[in-house]
């Protein structure tokens, strides 16, 4: 008889021990970084028609990445035939953690196609997404721009990015004007704004910009090139030798677009010469295109509303340029308001809306607003979101440019356009 206590005991030691070991490795497994993919991104860093770009991010221990896509069909599923691209896998120190970040870059892709994709390896895959190339001539498209997403916490940016999206599901494309987080390089934060932008960023190609606090590191007064938006962005590499990845410029229907860095205070430790490479590449670059439309994108407005935010270097390094090859718009950010000024010309206001250059600040489309806040003499139209946050919707249609601002809730701010 007490051999058959002593057994039983002895089995039910043995269960437990079972049981804890099964929850030691459950926790352990938990624990452990997934090697599923997340943060999937839609940028372009080539022809917006033939090509698409997709980057995600995985553990270090993820294996090699791959891309999976095929023609839209009936049904949200991924067809047995799709086509499997390798991913270039990058690693990147977080915190003391490393992961991957991989991109694959789609091509040969047929002009204005809906296509379904997913990312990953073996050990996870993403869900079947899609994506719609750019058709050969797009006469009429929208895009999205939205002001300064920066905050500790990202739930307004994620209201205002799915309210803008959700309104514009056609968009073909959008951007953040700079200042996507407060800390530039802070791992926590991009996992915030990523976090955040799902549901739109893996759906609709996202091309932004950086501002100045890309250059912020967790040590108060340290700044840093903007490599964590550079690593986690995959851009047009066709930029100054320098600044490749953060100052870029592509082609979309009829639109020629360029995307400035005027963080010159905050790089000038790394590139001191940082305005005058990109005065002689934006020279260039827009010389050598023939399209209709000319749009510019840079942090910190040539025209602010603070004078003691005044941004002179900028202006000087930039708006020369800019005019003389007949931008049509410029939009910043930076300084939390939507302001939109006359046309201009060489400081003073233009005959016509097509004869000068309109400069727009954005706005705020995240947590942070400015109580106070004031025109400038060149402004027609200036408002301050500082109740509620705002998106631009920008439309272009043959011989018409035209942009929509809205607040979050829906109410129209301001309502232009710009007649060639």
């Amino acid at each position: 008889m007490t051999g058959i206590k002593h057994g039983v005991r002895m089995r039910s030691i043995a269960a437990l021990l079972i049981i804890a070991l099964a929850c030691l490795v459950s926790a352990l497994s938990s624990a452990a970084p997934s090697s599923a993919p997340q943060q999937v991104t839609l940028t372009w860093s080539d022809d917006p028609r033939t090509t698409q770009t997709i980057a995600w991010q995985t553990a270090s221990f993820c294996p090699r990445g791959r891309a999976q896509y095929a023609e839209a069909a009936a049904g949200n599923g991924l067809p047995v035939n799709a086509v499997a691209v390798v991913a270039r896998g990058e690693p990147l120190l977080t915190d003391g953690e490393k992961i991957i970040i991989h991109t694959a870059t789609l091509t040969g892709l047929k002009p204005g196609t809906r296509y379904i994709y997913r990312v990953g390896a073996d050990g996870g895959w993403s869900e079947p997404l899609s994506f719609k190339t750019a058709p050969d001539e797009a006469r009429a498209f929208k895009f999205l721009v939205f002001g300064d997403t920066q905050n500790d916490v990202y739930d307004l940016w994620r209201a205002v990015l799915r309210r803008a999206c959700g309104t514009n599901p056609d968009a073909a494309f959008w951007t953040v004007v700079g200042d996507l987080v407060e800390v530039g390089q802070d791992p926590e934060q991009w996992d915030a704004w990523f976090d955040a932008s799902q549901e739109a960023i893996d759906i609709i190609p996202v091309m932004p910009l950086t501002g100045n606090h890309e250059y912020y590191t967790p040590l108060w007064g340290e700044r840093s090139l903007p490599s964590m938006f550079t690593a986690r962005f995959k851009l047009p590499g066709n930029g100054p030798e320098g600044m490749k990845g953060q100052v870029y410029s592509f082609d979309y229907g009829d639109v020629h677009f360029v995307m400035l860095d005027s963080q010159a205070r905050e790089g000038a430790r790394f590139l001191p010469d940082m305005l005058e490479r990109q005065k002689a590449w934006l020279e260039k670059d827009l010389a050598a295109t023939k399209k209709q439309w000319k749009v510019a994108f840079l942090h910190k407005p040539p025209y602010n509303s603070e004078t003691a935010r005044g941004n002179g270097a900028v202006k000087a390094a930039f708006v020369p340029i800019l005019e003389r090859h007949r931008v049509a718009v410029v939009f910043s950010g930076h300084e939390h308001v939507y302001a939109r000024t006359y046309p201009l010309h060489d400081d003073a206001v233009a005959a016509a809306p097509s004869e000068g250059t309109v400069y727009v600040t954005a706005g705020r489309a995240g947590g942070k607003a400015r109580v106070k806040a004031r025109a400038g003499e060149w402004h027609e139209v200036y408002y301050n979101p500082a109740e509620e946050p705002n998106y631009l919707v920008v439309k272009v249609a043959g011989n018409v440019l035209a942009v929509e601002v809205y607040k979050l809730g829906g109410d129209l701010i301001d309502n232009w356009k710009i007649e060639k």
